[in-house]
């Protein structure tokens, strides 16, 4: 059963990546993908049901739930905070009513057919032969996550390395932890996680959008971290059913004080409001201020906390933030003048330190009122933004450096995950040898 379960989703993946291109287009390529998956999701379950092991009725580990999902908010917080110091980027999905209901099916379509049949293959694997099925299941949804055309794509050197940096080991540390988790907490645990990241990158219109290495790094890194939260949280004895650890370990870990994970729902829910406030989501925005123009109002390196105000509010007076077309950031300056003209209201700022007022702006878009300043904080945001961008110029010019270091990252995660393992079973040797 295992094999047809394989083939169900190498079917699908070949069908929906050579043969629905040449036959179908626009919404139909949807309503085929969601279709598909559904089937294979399906299918999943009524083999498992003819073996007798319901997927849907497996237990729920609510932490492990829980753990998983923060990992992959802790993911998209690294991201964005990554994006704060590089750039921003707009989503490339609409979001109209409709548009977004079509998404939802077809990202959740997929992650359901895939996440069930990866639990059931995990699930199928015996008991010492587990490091071998995570291995081996891990690479297999790696190169099924991937489209075919991305492998066919890279011609040159360079484009190869950016493809194995950005593509393939990402999605290959992702694909690790979510069949681990599959295999711990079943289909729900592992698309806890991977929904989490699905959603975002689907129904966030705002995306960060930091250079391929850095975003490398983080989705290859934060799994890794993942992997070791989740080991923590599980219970010892579950992990010597599976085969993970000794009775040894297993005995040794019940000694140890299990610790809530209501600090780390604090933290990832504080890191989220701060995340979705940076993007200005949430009605107000914090902007660093980089020049002196406001001077002594506002210097270099103070945060400026603005909130969208429609310009029929504006004052004489007020600080606010605008954007002109062109510009890779917004002016913060305060208004002098409100006028009309031809039925047009204009807007007329200047700087306090500024000799000259600004050119006038129309005040037919939404604007940011400054509410607040919070001094010299953002000299943090300024030091680690020069020190991100001269990584990024060093890492860019060298990258036989950047592979070679997050070459020893992923080997030394590996060594230490070994050690960690099999450090009890060194103990008793000794203790056995004395």
């Amino acid at each position: 059963m295992r094999y047809i379960a394989v083939s169900l989703v190498l079917t699908a993946y070949v069908f929906l990546n050579l043969i629905m291109p040449k036959i179908a287009s626009g919404l139909t390529i949807y309503l085929l993908t969601i279709t598909c998956w559904l089937t294979v999701a399906f299918a999943i379950l009524k083999i498992s049901l003819k073996e007798g092991a319901n997927l849907l009725s497996w237990r729920l580990s609510k932490p492990l739930i829980l753990n998983a999902a923060m990992i992959g908010i802790l993911q998209i917080v690294i991201l964005a905070f990554a994006g704060l110091f590089t750039a921003f980027g707009r989503s490339p999905y609409a979001f109209t009513p409709i548009a977004i209901i079509i998404n939802i099916s077809y990202f959740s379509s997929a992650l359901i057919g895939l996440e069930l049949s990866r639990a059931y293959l995990i699930k199928s694997f015996p008991k010492r032969k587990v490091f071998i099925g995570i291995a081996s299941i891990a690479l297999f949804y790696t190169f099924i996550t991937i489209p075919l055309t991305r492998f066919i794509t890279p011609k040159t050197a360079a484009e190869t390395a950016k493809f194995l940096g950005s593509d393939l080991l990402p999605t290959l540390s992702q694909s690790l932890l979510a069949t681990y988790l599959a295999l711990l907490g079943g289909p729900t645990a592992s698309i806890a996680y991977l929904g989490v990241l699905e959603s975002f990158e689907w129904l966030c219109p705002i995306l960060p959008n930091p250079p391929w290495a850095i975003k490398s790094l983080i989705t290859t890194l934060i799994p890794v971290v993942g992997f070791l939260a989740v080991t923590q949280t599980v219970s010892p004895f579950k992990l010597m059913r599976l085969g993970l650890v000794s009775r040894f370990e297993a005995l040794r870990r019940t000694r140890r004080t299990k610790k809530s994970p209501t600090g780390w729902i604090a933290i990832t829910l504080i890191a989220v409001i701060l995340v979705w406030s940076s993007t200005g989501l949430l009605g107000f925005q914090p902007s660093i201020i980089a020049s002196g123009s406001m001077r002594p109002t506002l210097d270099v390196g103070d945060i400026a906390i603005t909130v969208q105000t429609r310009p029929e509010k504006i004052r004489v007076g007020d600080i606010i933030q605008y954007w002109r077309e062109g510009e890779t950031a917004p002016t913060i300056h305060r208004v002098i003048e409100i006028y009309k003209s031809g039925g047009t209201t204009y807007i007329v700022t200047k700087g306090d330190a500024n000799n000259a007022p600004d050119e006038p702006i129309m005040a037919t878009r939404t604007v940011g009122k400054v509410i607040f300043i919070i001094p010299k904080l953002g000299w943090i945001n300024i030091y680690l933004k020069t020190a991100i961008a001269n990584a990024w110029t060093f890492f860019a010019n060298n990258p036989s450096a950047s592979y070679t270091i997050l070459g020893i990252t992923l080997i030394s995660s590996a060594i230490g995950i070994h050690r960690y393992r099999n450090q009890p079973l060194r103990r008793l040797r000794r203790r056995l040898k004395r």
